[in-house]
């Protein structure tokens, strides 16, 4: 008898953790399910973080880049930065703070079981919105500070064919060589200040390897019409449009690359 009845209390030992165990696999699992639906949301958003923080930077090398506090649209970095942030991030960042203040008293409250409540869903909608909305103004300003970086040493491909046939060939092999490693490195995905004073630097290398080119072989007042198109703040007038200067655009299919302003 006494046999059996310490059979029974070990088998109801053996049940007992067996449901512990059960329980505890529960938990686990619902809690790693809350904290992987966040870590998507926050790794998104400190991945595009990386890229708001080198904001300050870009628009300190290109002042015109980013609006500033007078007015115009623009997003907050810090105070002394003097960049604005639109009312519409503002409202997302509110949001996403006060879903996630939400969801955390309701995981204080109900632990695992938060998994099934409204505030997790909130708080990753919220998130994603900031997140969106953030990753659209820095595509936006990188983008542009990009584009602006190549306007700034673009060479018109018959010039830069002519340096070798007139002893510029120094010139035209070190310009295409810095030329390719600006096209790789302003595709990398590692945005850091590092990557903006590399790519910046470039860009001033550029500048003064187009500035040592030779532009004799070019029709009168090519030269001309195209060192006042590369000046900075610059733009070439009408008056230098000559039917000479009209004709070689027109030849090398640069019409469409410029564009009149007042």
């Amino acid at each position: 008898m006494s046999t059996l009845k310490s059979q029974v209390e070990k088998l109801q030992n053996q049940i007992k953790l067996s449901s512990n165990a059960q329980e505890n696999e529960t938990i686990i699992k619902a809690n790693s399910n809350i904290l992987n639906r966040l870590n998507k949301s926050l790794s998104e958003l400190v991945s595009n973080k990386a890229k708001f923080d080198v904001m300050p930077l870009i628009s300190n090398l290109d002042e015109h880049l980013i609006p500033r506090l007078e007015g115009g649209e623009g997003f907050l970095i810090s105070e002394s930065s003097g960049l604005v942030i639109g009312d519409d991030v503002k409202g997302l960042l509110v949001d996403a703070n006060n879903s996630i203040s939400i969801f955390t008293e309701k995981w204080k409250e109900l632990e695992h079981k938060a998994q099934q409540d409204d505030s997790l869903q909130n708080s990753i909608l919220s998130l994603k919105g900031l997140t969106e909305r953030i990753g659209e103004l820095n595509d936006k300003y990188w983008d542009k500070w990009l584009a602006n970086l190549e306007n700034s040493f673009v060479v018109e491909e018959v010039v830069l064919e002519q340096q070798s046939s007139l002893g510029k060939k120094e010139t035209y092999q070190k310009y295409n060589s810095l030329k390719a490693s600006f096209d790789t490195e302003k595709t990398s995905k590692n945005v850091n200040s590092g990557l903006v004073f590399s790519l910046n630097s470039l860009k001033e290398k550029l500048v003064t390897l187009r500035g040592e080119m030779d532009t004799s072989d070019l029709p009168e007042g090519v030269a001309k019409f195209l060192k006042e198109l590369d000046a900075p703040w610059s733009t070439p007038t009408l008056e230098l449009l000559t039917p000479t200067v009209f004709e070689w655009l027109t030849k090398q299919g640069l019409l469409s690359k410029l564009k009149i302003s007042r």
